[in-house]
């Protein structure tokens, strides 16, 4: 009795696995959709479209890109931890939206990495840059740091992500300047007061940063990341600054989907994924933004998750910030 009772739990297994296995060759069947936790044009929202618009050529499916900004990119991850666990719903999210976000709120409505599967890894290296308004009588770090010091109560920053407030945030504790907090709901606002004067600085992702010193309104004072960077070789890293040269901020973005979807179907996902980013034309693309492609499969991105994690828990520790 036993034995029959082991074999019939082995065979409804085995016919489970081939069910499933069917589905995903068939996946997907109906539109997909890819939630993106910040506001409609700027470089994260543009590189989505790019990769969305070739993932829909390859799989003959809709793939359509859906907008969520707001609270530091919390709104658009939870939409997509409430989402059906079939792989129908993905999300750009990045180290910060997927990871740093975990250390700054002390009670967040999901989990980064308990209600989400990760899929395929987009892109690394995405620098920031610093900006300040041209009003600001500052051309570099060491001007604005010394003119910090100068002025101790009169500065302020703006931040619509997470990612941009850790950016300035690990400045702040590094050169030990003091420079006041202003949250935004989207980096959009933070950059429109930025031009205004009404906040002194802002960390802006480099595609979207340098569109804007086009301007004349803004005058950028640096990249964050180890080194000068092709698209404005001009501007100086912050790490080159006396006394800086520990200083380094970039992201890396990604495709995650529920927790709960099945492998198969995670994998076809992750396949798809990565064909997209291998295409010419898109690479070409996307390198306009500021971007590297360093693209990777599911394995590899849930262990740079939970590395991204622990990593920016001891920055947020570090820098004092509060969770809130």
């Amino acid at each position: 009795m036993l034995k029959r009772k082991i074999l019939s739990v082995g065979l409804i297994s085995f016919m489970f696995g081939i069910l499933a296995s069917a589905q995903a060759q068939d996946f997907p069947v109906r539109p997909l959709r890819i939630i993106v936790p910040l506001a409609a044009g700027g470089a994260t929202d543009v590189v989505a479209r790019l990769i969305a618009d070739k993932l829909s050529e390859q799989v003959k499916q809709a793939v359509i890109v859906e907008n969520r900004p707001g609270a530091q990119g919390m709104i658009g991850v939870e939409a997509a931890a409430r989402a059906a666990p079939d792989g129908y719903t993905l999300v750009f999210g990045s180290s910060t939206t997927m990871a740093a976000i975990s250390s700054l709120y002390a009670k967040l409505p999901f989990d980064p990495i308990e209600d989400f599967a990760a899929v395929a890894k987009a892109l690394d290296n995405a620098y920031n840059v610093l900006l300040v308004p041209s009003a600001l009588p500052v051309n570099n770090v060491a001007e604005l740091i010394a003119y910090a010091k100068a002025n101790p109560t009169t500065l302020n920053y703006g931040a619509g992500t997470a990612s941009s407030r850790i950016c300035i945030e690990m400045l702040k504790v590094i050169s030990g300047i003091s420079i006041t907090f202003v949250p935004y709901k989207t980096s959009t606002q933070a950059l429109n007061d930025l031009m205004g004067n009404q906040v002194q600085l802002v960390c802006e992702p480099t595609g979207s940063g340098m569109a804007q010193v086009a301007t004349g309104k803004l005058r950028a004072i640096a990249v964050t990341g180890p080194q000068r960077i092709d698209e404005a070789p001009g501007i100086a890293a912050v790490a080159e600054t006396a006394g800086l040269k520990d200083y380094g901020h970039w992201s890396w973005l990604a495709f995650f989907t529920r927790a709960g979807t099945p492998p198969a179907v995670i994998n076809k996902l992750s396949t798809e994924l990565l064909k997209a980013l291998a295409n010419p034309e898109v690479a070409s693309k996307i390198k306009k933004f500021g971007f590297d492609i360093v693209p990777s499969g599911p394995q590899e991105l849930a262990a740079l998750q939970k590395e991204a994690v622990a990593k920016y828990a001891k920055i947020v520790k570090d820098a004092g910030i509060k969770p809130e």
